[in-house]
């Protein structure tokens, strides 16, 4: 049904390939920019949740 209502809209091939260009660019770009992370500021973050309850907790005594 899907690849019948396809084929009637003149042009699909285009945007399929458009659309499938798109995805694979934006994660191809995210996975370089995990890859050139600055790795103190991902050891930052990822310690994050735990040092802000630890914050929490010493405002409150």
């Amino acid at each position: 049904m899907f690849k019948q209502f396809i084929s009637t809209i003149p042009g699909a091939d285009n945007y399929m390939i458009f659309s499938l260009l798109t995805f694979f660019t934006f994660f191809v770009l995210v996975g370089v920019y995990l890859i050139w992370m600055d790795k103190k500021h991902l050891l930052e973050m990822e310690q994050m949740p735990f040092n802000e309850g630890n914050k929490l907790n010493e405002n409150l005594k």
